[in-house]
């Protein structure tokens, strides 16, 4: 037998999704508290609503006056509000802020001192991160700096006040979860007939706040267009208490590096639901492990790296029921909601939502997973290389965030993201500076993920195994990316490096003919300097490149006949401009391939008293 408890998605879910988390703890307290014994708890998002169910039959009747549970918040107390009620646990507002002040101070001493914190000794390094912002900071700041103290605190003092009347607190909150038409206006009407029995504030409401509502606000919203208004929305105060209890559960308020704006990330579920000691386990790792970046990267790397920690931990993520393809089939991903500073104030600027990479398969069993893992590892890496401030690479970020949140068989994202890829590439080569590169297993990986998903007229695979197109691709490579290496690393210039190659073919690909034109000339100078190159060294020995044929041209004119241009273009420069490991290609320069360019605690600049969250 299993409860399931309901929460519905009444404007978009993320305040659904709060809800959701905060009610999965108190479940499973309550049902250790009836049974004796701990009950497994599942949270799953069905789109509509959010799920919460329990392994065990559980309802109000079975709950005494002794099974009362304190609240899962603790009272905020900063110098301006009032002492929390009596029996409840006091977060010190002032005093967290100094610890983290304190913490933030010893960081700049040691970096000053020219203190490598990735070089301490394991000793040292565990006693340096004891001393770090706790877990539950982010939530606390995020609640008291968007002026939403007051009704936080006022959730925590109600459920406080309900010790005496436990099990009608749980009946309600029972109707409120019911999943039926109207369940919150009932329990609302029974929590006014609890209150005047009992003496309690009778007033159901609570102010909606944007902390845990960024889908509502002050202004002209009412649902019912029938005055004009600036007042703030509300909300029924139990729900409000559960979304509390969420952010503090499943979400990752973080500030934006170098800015006043925020984001906060709710982990949503997906269909077949998450094990809550999994996620219990497995977010509190995360917590202390994602860092504040710049808004856009800060989107990317979440999903990537909580796909990384899930990959990590497979047996613990493998308990969930279900035959599972994908990390995203445990975790859709997360609901984001950004909020601008505007100093006076914080608005919402957007709720969104960033999915799980599609490509990532989900290993089979553990032996399968490093490999996984490290390819996920490696995109990190090149999202973490980038700098948001610039213009050229902002806009390569957005292509990779687009193609994390589209789910798009064309890839249309994605292409565009390795078309630009392969320019800055080729500029940072030039320029001797650090850079990765995909690599063209990793690149067959993210093509064939949906092969299933596209039409059989415009799979992927058939360009990918054209003989034709494999050398072009490799003369591409060879003529750019592999030559500037030789070029700035060995002096070598015997042949000449293609600079704008990828600008170029792309550029012509709106049109077949017109691309066709560009390619075979790209093609034609391409097999008169290996010709010069073999005449000059009169057959001593030479760095030789791949002859590109007559049938190799026929047969990529064949695939933009099946195709077209700006599939085929897309392609070639993404393999282009790969890297080809199994050919042995010389590592870029001043690249090892157990580098680490990640965005660890230790690189991050922001040591604001609120730390980097």
């Amino acid at each position: 037998m299993t409860t399931t408890l309901y929460i519905p998605v009444t404007t978009t879910p993320m305040a659904a999704l709060l809800a959701g988390h905060g009610l999965a703890g108190w479940l499973a307290q309550l049902g250790k508290d009836v049974t004796g014994d701990a009950v497994d708890v599942r949270v799953a998002n069905l789109g509509q609503g959010v799920a919460v169910s329990a392994s065990a039959a559980l309802n109000p009747d079975q709950v005494r006056p002794n099974h009362y549970q304190q609240p899962d918040l603790h009272w905020i107390l900063t110098a301006k509000n009032a002492p929390a009620p009596k029996g409840v646990a006091v977060l010190d507002y002032e005093a967290e802020r100094k610890h983290n002040t304190a913490y933030y101070d010893r960081l700049k001493i040691m970096r000053k001192t020219g203190i490598d914190l990735r070089k301490l000794p394991q000793d040292e390094r565990t006693a340096l991160e004891q001393q770090a912002p706790h877990a539950y900071w982010p939530a606390a700041a995020i609640i008291n700096q968007m002026s939403a103290l007051n009704a936080y605190n006022k959730a925590v003092e109600r459920w406080a006040a309900c010790a005496s009347v436990y099990p009608e607190l749980v009946a309600i909150i029972w109707t409120m979860t019911s999943g039926q038409p109207g369940a919150v206006e009932q329990a609302m009407d029974a929590w006014e007939r609890l209150a005047k029995q009992h003496g309690l504030e009778k007033n159901p409401l609570l102010s909606a706040t944007q902390v845990v509502n960024p889908e509502q606000g002050k202004g002209a919203n009412r649902a019912k267009a029938d005055a004009l208004t600036i007042g703030g929305q509300e909300s029924f105060w139990l729900l409000e208490y559960f979304k509390y209890a969420g952010l503090f559960r499943g979400a990752l308020p973080r500030t934006v590096q170098g800015r006043k704006d925020r984001k906060t990330y709710v982990l949503v579920p997906a269909a077949g639901g998450i094990e809550l000691e999994w996620h219990k386990r497995a977010f509190a790792t995360f917590q202390k492990e994602f860092w504040a970046n710049s808004a856009i990267k800060m989107d990317i790397l979440i999903s990537l790296r909580y796909t990384t920690l899930m990959l990590g931990d497979w047996e613990g993520a493998q308990r969930s029921t279900g035959r599972r393809r994908r990390p995203s089939d445990y975790v859709a991903g997360f609901a984001v909601a950004s909020y601008k500073d505007l100093g006076s104030a914080v608005a919402v600027m957007n709720v969104s939502m960033i999915g799980l990479p599609d490509w990532v398969q989900w290993p089979e069993n553990a032996d399968a997973v490093q490999p996984i893992q490290q390819a996920v590892e490696d995109h990190q890496r090149i999202i973490a290389a980038l700098d948001e401030s610039k213009g050229e690479e902002d806009r390569l970020l957005r292509d990779y965030r687009d193609f994390l949140t589209s789910s798009d068989p064309a890839l249309r994202a994605f292409f565009a993201f390795t078309t630009g890829y392969a320019g800055h590439v080729i500029r940072k080569l030039s320029k001797r500076q650090r850079v990765r590169r995909l690599t063209l297993t990793n690149l067959t990986e993210i093509i064939m993920a949906q092969e299933s998903a596209r039409p059989q007229k415009l799979k992927l695979k058939p360009i990918i195994d054209n003989l034709g197109f494999q050398h072009i691709a490799s003369a591409i490579r060879q003529a750019t990316v592999q030559q500037q290496f030789y070029k700035t690393e060995r002096n070598d210039n015997t042949y000449d490096v293609r600079y704008g190659l990828a600008d170029e073919l792309l550029r012509h690909a709106r049109d077949s003919r017109e691309f066709l034109r560009a390619l075979s000339e790209f093609l034609t100078d391409f097999n008169k300097e290996n010709a010069r190159v073999m005449e000059r060294a009169k057959g001593k020995g030479y760095r030789k490149r791949i002859p590109i044929s007559t049938e190799d041209f026929a047969q990529l004119t064949e695939l933009i006949d099946d195709y077209d241009a700006q599939t085929v273009a897309s392609m070639l420069i993404a393999f282009g401009y790969a890297r080809d490991v199994r050919a042995e290609e010389p590592s870029e320069p001043g690249i090892s391939q157990s580098a680490d360019t990640s965005d660890s605690q230790d690189e991050q600049s922001d040591t604001s008293d609120e730390g980097p969250f």
